[in-house]
């Protein structure tokens, strides 16, 4: 049987390709190697001093921008559930005044991954992109900076001196030309943007879609013939949970929601535990068995799996891989 392919045209810092992220991971959860996700990078702003998004008020001044960038974020957060800071952002500056940088690195990590597989773990490309997003949504991180960029593959496991000299090649670059061409060839102007392929056949979905939407996108291009895994893993119990966690190390609570189909509850934003039905009382379970852990992160909170799937630094004297320890 062919499996689908689904290509995410993305940015790194785009809030609703970071609030698509529990999506992204419930398809991999319930469909494995099903489904085949590949990111291209479509390079959003530029120039944050020539962007115009006049519905928003974003470009053209950078501290404006700014200001209006982190307040869509916040109302964004309450609507995809992924958390962001509550101050501190100032991403775009003089220096650091695009978003292309960000695509550069995780092109650069997709040909470290390729280059290094049997130094790295699997999927240290996908790896460094959620912490590429993590930090720039969550931690005010100022990613757009060549340094930054370079000292984060460490937490992967990447070398930063083979990442930085990956990271300047004209390979990158070249990938990255290539990658926008692809995008411009399917309009795809917006992110996310997924393109599912199957036997030849195409469907487009633009924009921010619910696990469900998309759920539904596979089933009918396929024809039913690409289905979930029936193996009991979409239950909602303690082991499926754990399970679900230990794939990751860590887990926001829209993404354990998303995983496992919870109904939000009436009147909640989608960033807490309570918006779920039945969460906070698993979550306060895995608490007290000491399996998981749990911390502030920006507007919410995130839960550790203990002794789970943790990807280490691999030098320890870099900046960003000691904070992040």
């Amino acid at each position: 049987m062919s499996n689908m392919k689904i290509t995410v045209f993305s940015d790194p810092v785009c809030t609703w390709c970071w609030g698509s992220v529990p999506v992204l991971r419930a398809l991999a959860y319930h469909y494995g190697d099903r489904i085949e996700l590949d990111y291209v990078m479509g390079g959003m702003i530029e120039d944050i001093k020539t962007y115009n998004n006049r519905r928003l008020s974003i470009g053209g001044d950078i501290a404006l921008s700014n200001r209006k960038i982190h307040d869509h974020w916040v109302e964004a957060s309450a609507i995809h559930g992924m958390p962001v800071c509550e101050q501190g952002f100032h991403l775009f500056s003089q220096d650091n005044p695009s978003t292309i940088p960000q695509n550069l690195a995780y092109i650069a990590a997709r040909v470290y991954e390729a280059r290094y597989s049997g130094e790295v773990h699997a999927g240290a490309a996908r790896h460094y992109l959620r912490h590429l997003q993590e930090a720039t949504a969550v931690d005010a991180v100022v990613t757009g900076n060549a340094d930054t960029l370079v000292d984060m593959s460490a937490v992967v496991g990447f070398v930063p001196e083979k990442f930085r000299d990956i990271y300047v090649s004209d390979v990158v670059k070249k990938l990255y030309d290539e990658g926008r061409a692809f995008c411009r060839s399917y309009e795809a102007t917006s992110f996310p943007t997924y393109l599912l392929t199957y036997r030849g056949e195409e469907m487009m979905l633009r924009g921010y879609s619910t696990y469900d939407v998309v759920r539904n996108c596979v089933e009918q291009l396929s024809f039913g013939n690409i289905k979930p895994f029936d193996d009991g893993r979409q239950e909602f119990t303690q082991e499926n949970v754990l399970r679900f966690m230990d794939s990751y190390g860590s887990a926001y609570p829209v993404e354990i929601a998303t995983a496992f189909g919870l109904t939000r509850n009436t009147g909640h934003t989608a960033l807490n535990a309570e918006s779920y039905q039945g969460l906070p009382d698993m979550l306060d379970k895995l608490l007290k068995t000491g399996e998981v852990a749990s911390a502030p992160r920006g507007n919410g909170f995130i839960y550790y799996k203990l002794n789970g799937r943790q990807p280490k630094p691999h030098i320890f004297g870099h900046k960003y891989a000691e904070a992040r320890m």
